[in-house]
């Protein structure tokens, strides 16, 4: 049997500075690396090879085993270069640096000079200093001698992650990675692009012209974006002048790039259409709804399909139509539950600023290796951070599974009810031929919830990457992060955010279905994974989905457990209430019951209480609470989760594709078991109706005698609730239900006997 792993969450004491130092630091959440800056500009009087009358040069910077070239120039003397290269100053044992100008003749590469230069003699660039001028330097030939093979101008430093340089920088660690692909391990920061809803209200058309006039034409207006289109019903009204006063609804980003294309179409049948005219907008001429007012309806002229109008020619059919870009609403780009921002798309109903995020991604350690590259298993591990319209990328750290990035985040915060993204990836585009490969996400993407936290506290913690396998849930490694959230407002602003809101007004004054939000969302996420796959290096469209999307739509017996489980630990409290009152009435205690008694007696002469002392109640076990609250920030918790309790074949369904592609046995056992749990919910949801028709029966005369005996207890009941006091008769109905074992009978009461002999319709079930 495997050894259990642990899945929980550990705390960090990792050596960062927290703001607490008053020297000027850009590091406050992460620990510094120091790396060796090699900015290589260009060369001057380079000397021509004898054999082929020409030079080839390029430049070969060498440090112990860590090496890396720049691109070779061809044909000239004085070649420029530009380029960065960076060592990890932990990592390097040789003392020295070596610059070698190599012309690319032959298979040698023979050198045309160099220089050295003692790592101990570097400059350090301190932060806010400006950036180090180059300087010329004589390459030495083979003799020694300096001067005679040309000058290289170069800058040398010493400096951390935060350096200008850095995102730019080719690093000596990924000297592996192909020249063209370099650019697909640096660091990058990309912004979604603004999304936008189209809205086209299609109220109606006038004076179409059809084909067959002696015919009733079925009118249906086409809208196309892009590649996407949709389709009102068929006018109802059949005629020339229809009408519809329908919505449709498209997401759009800036910039505005495609147009919107209406058609008026009249479906004869057969797959046979008539097209009776369109017109042609250009998304970025559409009006936009910048605040909640509605644009006014608009007539459009349509136009013949493939018909050239002479001068004296009219096409007079119209559209009867309301367009504009809706910028009161926020559009949805991820599950409602985890979403990193609230806002309207309408800038002039940006909410403010209340706060700052900042995010500190340190490392991972004990990474699973994701491919197999040279005989050897390893990981190219570089991380993802998403919050609001903001997505960070991390460096790639090319064949390590202890990967350390040391990069620090910030973000300005709307709303602290929203959630930030992080998540772990292997990059499999850093050699030469590869293609599109895919990313692949390394365990499940972390989501931690902003208003959980605690304002200016810094979290430190290791939180594990877990995966869904085919045979089970496995540790693929753990993320080594910092966090803090600064809250910029007063206590007042603090509570007044929590009273507004969370989605724009529109919102709930004229909302939006439920499939519609997503069916929309499913094209905004499409939006933004082809703005950000546009990008160098591209931000790839399985990491936007990975980082927008939650699960997929399939069954999973193991969340439906869960969801279960959920809701039994939220009823817990009433569970323990009812078990309680169970014991009072049986005297398991004689002396807690007595008193119980005396404090209901209490309560029900001095009836005014009850809801000041409830309140306090609730007050009080709040504060109780608040000694006990909880300081860690939410994580996997496996038991919720009910990994325990499911096997292989469980796991396989859950992770089958959809529409699936398993086996035809499994497949029927799958639906076997499916049926059954299908029958048990059957079986309760009968149960559920059966009770509720009963109740609907005392009233009906279906079983007269029975609902006789309820309108003569409903009569008696009247008069009795109308004479007596209500006090009397809660303190009866109080005594009765807290009388001695000994006075009780174990039959059930006489309501119960007659409510469960009264008809239901199950009988009149097929």
């Amino acid at each position: 049997m495997p050894p259990k792993q642990d899945f929980s969450l550990r705390k960090i004491k990792p050596n960062i500075d927290g703001g607490k130092t008053l020297t000027p630091n850009m590091l406050t959440l992460v620990e510094p690396l120091y790396f060796v800056y090699v900015k290589v500009v260009r060369a001057s009087h380079l000397p021509v090879n004898q054999a082929t009358g020409t030079c080839n040069p390029y430049v070969e910077v060498k440090s112990g085993n860590y090496k890396a070239t720049t691109k070779y120039i061809q044909g000239t003397l004085a070649p420029s270069w530009k380029q960065v290269f960076a060592f990890n100053k932990d990592r390097l044992q040789a003392k020295t640096i070596e610059i070698s100008v190599r012309g690319k003749v032959s298979v040698t590469n023979e050198i045309i000079g160099s220089i050295e230069v003692g790592i101990g003699d570097i400059p350090t660039r301190l932060q806010g200093d400006s950036s180090l001028a180059p300087q010329w330097y004589g390459l030495e030939d083979k003799n020694g001698v300096s001067g005679r093979s040309g000058n290289l101008m170069l800058a040398i430093w010493v400096g951390n992650q935060v350096d200008d340089a850095f995102s730019l920088a080719w690093h000596l660690d990924a000297a592996s990675v192909s020249v063209d692909k370099v650019s697909n391990a640096r660091p990058q920061v990309y912004y979604s692009p603004r999304l936008w809803y189209l809205k086209i209200k299609v109220n109606g058309a006038q004076d179409l012209v059809v084909s067959d006039p002696n015919r009733k034409p079925e009118v249906y207006v086409k809208a196309t974006l892009g590649n996407k289109v949709l389709k009102t019903k068929v006018s109802k009204n059949m005629g020339v002048n229809p009408s519809w006063n329908e919505e449709l609804m498209f997401v759009v980003a800036e910039p505005f790039e495609d147009a919107l294309i209406l058609s008026v179409e009249d479906d004869k049948g057969d797959n046979m259409v008539d097209y009776l005219g369109k017109c042609v907008r250009p998304v970025h001429k559409i009006t936009q709804r910048l605040l909640p007012p509605l644009p006014s309806e608009e007539i459009i002229s349509l136009e013949r399909y493939g018909v050239v109008e002479g001068p004296m020619e009219k096409f007079s059919s119209k559209l009867r139509v309301t367009i504009y870009l809706d910028g009161v609403y926020h559009v949805f780009d991820e599950p409602a539950l985890f979403s990193t921002d609230l806002k309207a798309s309408s800038p002039k109903l940006m909410p403010e600023k209340v706060g700052d995020l900042e995010l500190g991604i340190l490392k991972a350690e004990g990474l699973v290796p994701m491919k197999s590259k040279n005989g050897l298993k390893t990981t190219d591990a570089y991380c993802v951070a998403k919050y609001g319209p903001k997505w960070t990328r991390t460096s790639t750290v090319v064949s390590s599974l202890e990967p350390k990035w040391m990069k620090q985040y910030q973000w300005d915060v709307l709303d602290p009810c929203t959630v930030i993204a992080i998540g772990v990836f292997d990059n499999n585009n850093l050699q030469a031929g590869e293609g599109w490969a895919t990313d692949r996400l390394i365990g499940k993407v972390i989501r931690i919830r902003l208003s959980t936290l605690e304002f200016g506290r810094i979290y430190k913690y290791a939180y594990p990457l877990v995966a869904l396998m085919p045979d089970g849930v496995m540790k693929m490694g753990e993320l080594h992060f910092t966090l803090r959230f600064i809250y910029t407002k007063g206590s007042g602003d603090k509570i007044y955010q929590y009273t507004q809101p969370l989605l724009p007004k529109p919102a709930y004054t004229n909302p939006m279905s439920v499939y519609q939000i997503d069916s929309l969302r499913n094209q905004a996420v499409r939006h933004i994974a082809m703005r950000l796959a546009r990008a160098e290096p591209p931000l790839r469209r399985e990491v936007v989905e990975s980082m927008l999307t939650g699960r997929g739509p399939v069954w999973s017996i193991r969340r439906g457990k869960a969801n279960f489980q959920r809701v039994m630990e939220c009823l817990k409290f009433f569970k323990t209430a009812l078990i309680w009152l169970d014991d009072l009435r049986q005297w398991k205690n004689s002396r807690t019951t007595i008193v119980m008694f005396a404090v209901f007696s209490v309560f029900v002469y001095y009836s005014e209480i009850i809801v000041p002392s409830f309140f306090a109640f609730l007050f009080l076990k709040a504060l109780r609470n608040y000694f006990k609250r909880p300081r860690d920030i939410l994580c996997l918790d496996t038991n919720l989760s009910q990994v325990e309790s499911v096997n292989t074949l469980d796991w396989q369904e859950e992770l089958d594709t959809f529409p699936s592609s398993a086996p035809f046995e499994d497949l029927r056992l799958r639906y076997d078991r499916l049926r059954a749990i299908g029958y048990r919910i059957e079986e309760t949801v009968g149960d559920l109706a059966t009770q509720l028709e009963r109740f609907h029966a005392m009233f009906s005369w279906r079983d007269r005698r029975a609902t006789l005996i309820f309108t003569l207890f409903c009569l008696v009941a009247w008069m009795v609730f109308y004479l007596v006091p209500f006090r009397l008769l809660f303190f009866l109905f109080g005594t009765y239900l807290m009388r001695s074992p000994r006075f009780r009978v174990t039959l059930p009461p006489i309501p119960q006997n007659v409510f469960r002999r009264l008809p239901s319709r199950d009988d009149c079930l097929l």
